[in-house]
């Protein structure tokens, strides 16, 4: 057995190295690399030739003007951005790069939902937003309510319906808004921010604009003395600036929506591009401690 092996060994060992040894395929390898590199230079010569005649023109132009005049790729393919910026590498040249032109100010802020506003007239809180609130805790909205971002008031006018006549307090920055809230008691047609000495109340529920949900708060706190219900995207408390005041604010509830709202307009039709999950963050006098989490139902 033994001599079998050592037989095996001195025959496959020169075939194995007669096969393999790096003198025999290295060199047609590196053979065939220069000789492929060889014809791209060849197929390439052509765009060469058209790109040399355009001198610092942006990647894209050379690429519209070789496709134009019907040149190919080294493989028969279309001219794209890689065929161009491999033939300037041949040239010992750099691909030109682009300017960079820096949006104005505002104009990311303009694509936003909240920034189509003028666009939609205004948005409407849904009724699927509000609902499962009132029926959360119906005993946060007894005696007099405010909203003082109400629009067309729909939802005090929702309370009223349950059986709490007020007489409710509700306000508005629009003019076109003060005749839609003429049912629901005293209407106040004014900026709730800076207006003087808003009515008392013992509740407050509103959809405030999101940039001045906490100045909101703040202003509440001056005449309402009971529940506060902001309705806002649950990123309202992500922020560490926020999250400071959150603490010490008196926040007691985050109440989560069971969908997410599709604002209705005037027209009719509703904002479905909203991606925000939303809540209502509720703050109560004299609370002292962190708030509680919970889900609202829809049914």
């Amino acid at each position: 057995m033994l001599d079998l092996a050592n037989q095996f060994r001195s025959f496959s060992a020169p075939a194995m190295s007669n096969s393999f040894s790096p003198k025999t395929f290295r060199p047609g390898i590196v053979e065939s690399q220069m000789r492929r590199t060889a014809d791209a230079h060849d197929r390439s010569r052509p765009l060469l030739e058209v790109i040399s005649t355009m001198p610092g023109a942006p990647i894209r132009d050379m690429v519209r003007a070789l496709n134009s005049a019907g040149h190919r790729a080294a493989r028969g393919g279309p001219v794209t951005h890689n065929t161009v910026a491999r033939a300037l590498a041949r040239m010992g040249e750099e691909a030109p790069k682009p300017p960079r032109h820096r949006a104005p100010k505002g104009a990311k802020a303009a694509k936003t939902i909240r920034a189509r506003a003028e666009q939609y007239e205004v948005f409407r809180t849904p009724a699927y937003a509000y609902l499962p609130l009132l029926d959360y805790r119906p005993e946060w909205f007894v005696g007099r309510g405010c909203d003082p971002s109400a629009g067309d008031g729909r939802m005090l006018r929702e309370i009223i319906s349950r059986g709490n006549m007020g007489p409710h307090w509700a306000s508005d920055i629009r003019d076109e808004e003060a005749a839609k809230l003429a049912d629901i008691g005293q209407v106040a047609v004014a900026d709730y921010l800076t207006m003087d000495d808003p009515p008392r109340s013992d509740f407050l529920l509103t959809n405030p604009p999101f940039t001045l949900a906490q100045e909101f708060v703040e202003r509440a706190k001056t005449h309402v003395s009971g529940p506060i219900c902001i309705l806002q995207s649950i990123g309202w408390q992500t922020t560490q600036r926020r999250a400071k005041w959150l603490r010490t604010a008196g926040l007691a509830h985050v109440l989560n929506l069971p969908k997410r709202p599709q604002w209705e307009v005037d027209s009719g039709g509703k904002i479905k591009s909203n991606v925000w999950d939303y809540a209502w963050f509720v703050f109560l006098p004299n609370h002292d401690g962190r708030p509680q989490m919970d889900w609202l139902s829809d049914n």
